[in-house]
């Protein structure tokens, strides 16, 4: 199947795909990535909603795997008849509980209720900021760090320049990709996508698409 692709244009493949220009671009600069694009013509882009319920989606998959998160989520989901922070605020910890969420999860997912409900944190005026900046002020609300604040704006915002180098599962799949020995720890990821800039979202797509 591969072989077969190498001899199609990469303009031609992925003509109506909304990442043609990156993916292109990407292909001339990674011989990797190029037959990564190849192999995975149709990959799928990582999505979560906006605000709130992207932001509770999020902290609910840190650590698990997709197919728990996604049933704990959907059982949180069920809780409430508008996903609000106002809204979850009224469900008792005991009834959060059993949708197999954690204690220190509900207490975050609480925390980020209360600084939306207080006005202390506005999406509007959050989806201004800069990358650093958005991630900076998100990972000053106790129970988002890193890889939430940075799944947020790739998934949630679509912004094209994310890198979320603590996942694990990025790390396994670029080990395949590049042939490692060990997984590349968080300093080597940086350092192996800075070529990649200013479009390692659609990189980190295409590599966790090639790991499910």
């Amino acid at each position: 199947m591969l072989k077969k692709q190498k001899n199609i244009s990469l303009s031609n493949l992925f003509r109506d795909h909304p990442y043609k220009e990156e993916i292109i671009y990407l292909s001339k600069i990674d011989k990797d990535l190029k037959d990564l694009f190849l192999k995975y013509p149709k990959f799928r882009a990582f999505r979560r909603p906006r605000g709130f319920e992207g932001l509770i989606r999020l902290i609910t998959e840190q650590q698990l795997s997709v197919a728990s998160a996604r049933a704990v989520f959907l059982r949180i989901k069920r809780l409430m008849p508008i996903f609000s922070p106002k809204e979850f605020l009224k469900i008792k910890n005991s009834d959060l509980k059993k949708t197999g969420l954690s204690g220190p999860k509900i207490n975050y997912c609480k925390i980020l209720a209360n600084e939306i409900s207080s006005g202390k944190l506005s999406f509007r005026s959050l989806h201004k900021l800069s990358d650093d900046a958005l991630k900076k002020r998100l990972c000053e609300i106790k129970g988002i760090g890193e890889w939430t604040a940075e799944c947020y704006m790739l998934a949630s915002l679509g912004r094209k320049d994310i890198w979320p180098v603590k996942d694990l599962g990025l790390q396994a799949a670029l080990k395949e990709v590049k042939n490692l020995d060990l997984r590349p720890n968080e300093i080597e990821m940086s350092e192996m996508a800075n070529s990649w800039k200013p479009y390692r979202s659609i990189v980190a797509n295409v590599l966790w698409t090639s790991h499910d």
